[in-house]
């Protein structure tokens, strides 16, 4: 039904007129959808998608309540104590909301690999949220379409390939990628190499193709990548490619966690680890709180978590008021050197 045709007084009576259920049924697709069958919630979404049909309450047809709180979905597998950047994204996101009168709600998915779109799709048919903060991010991310296709305000907290037709803040890897690169080879190094985890991730792909852009910019020194296969352990790739000839002489490693394990390898065989002959530079990416307090302490690229967490919740406080409204904010990693690739 076009915007024109819509009647100024529809009324549930007429969504459960058209998906032929009964009027108990319509409002339970709202408020509690888990007690209808699969056939009569299919019938009723067709009705309230055909109609345009909205809840009475304050904007767009949200309630006070589902206005004030905000989806955030904690990454399947995660526990919030053992991943850094998760953790500074939780309670970043966290402050932030309440310092914009709004209530952060986290919410887990199951388990199992699955769709995690009926759950958004839950809380929002329960009128649970306003909108969502979204991150975990896949190229294909099934949870996009569906918010996208509903439209149903959200704000990434990343990028998927295709930049455009959404609301995003992110970190420019690519920028931290070359600031490290650049960094050693200020220190004298040739021989660069990269650690990371496989391609097909946004932030992974993105951390990669500063590496080249570095080494590209530098004079296209030589290329020496390293990337983690399913199933293996990060160790082992590290101690694969301290094994090349010629040795790299520097690692950039795409989390801190993979810079650790390349400190471990380089232990192994007798490599002490620095900036100097017969040593070899690390430099990591996320300065987790152990950077600081490893021996040697570890150079790393430091995420603006806590000003993304105020954009996204600025971003998505104006997706709620504006559904056509779209921006992106991008920011810049800070370069924290320490003793694994200075000098001193």
């Amino acid at each position: 039904m076009r915007e024109a045709d819509r009647p100024s007084s529809l009324t549930i009576e007429d969504v459960a007129r058209l998906a032929d259920v009964s009027v108990s049924s319509a409002r339970n697709y709202f408020s509690r959808p888990q007690a209808l069958s699969a056939p009569t919630h299919a019938r009723i979404k067709a009705a309230v998608q055909q109609t345009g049909y909205l809840p009475r309450g304050s904007l767009a047809g949200l309630s006070r309540r589902q206005l004030g709180r905000i989806g955030f979905e904690v990454p399947r597998g995660e526990d919030p104590a053992g991943n850094p950047v998760f953790n500074q994204q939780l309670l970043s996101l966290l402050w932030s909301a309440r310092a914009a009168g709004f209530r952060l709600q986290p919410f887990v998915t199951d388990k199992e690999p699955g769709s995690r779109a009926p759950h958004y799709q839950q809380l929002w048919e329960q009128r649970e949220v306003g909108g969502f903060i979204v991150t975990d991010l896949a190229y294909d991310d099934e949870r996009v379409a569906y918010l996208q296709d509903t439209q149903v305000p959200f704000v990434l907290f990343g990028r998927l390939h295709e930049e455009t037709g959404y609301c995003w803040v992110d970190t420019d890897n690519v920028a931290g990628s070359v600031m490290a690169v650049e960094h050693l080879v200020e220190q004298g190094h040739q021989r660069i190499a990269y650690l990371g985890w496989p391609a097909s991730d946004a932030v992974a792909d993105r951390r990669l193709e500063g590496y080249r852009l570095g080494l590209a910019t530098a004079g296209n020194l030589p290329a020496c990548i390293q990337v983690q296969t399913y199933g293996q352990p990060a160790l082992e790739q590290a101690h694969d490619l301290l094994r090349r000839s010629p040795r790299p002489t520097a690692v950039i490693a795409s989390c801190d966690e993979f810079a650790y394990d390349t400190i471990r390898a380089a232990a192994a065989v007798g490599l002490a680890v620095g900036s100097g002959p017969g040593r070899i530079a690390v430099v990591g990416c996320d300065d987790s709180a152990m950077a600081a307090r490893t021996v040697p302490t570890l150079t790393s690229l430091r995420q603006p978590i806590q000003r993304l967490a105020d954009r996204a919740i600025d971003l998505l406080t104006a997706k709620i008021s504006n559904p056509r409204f779209e921006a992106h904010v991008l920011e810049r990693p800070q370069l924290i050197v320490r003793e694994s690739s200075s000098a001193a």
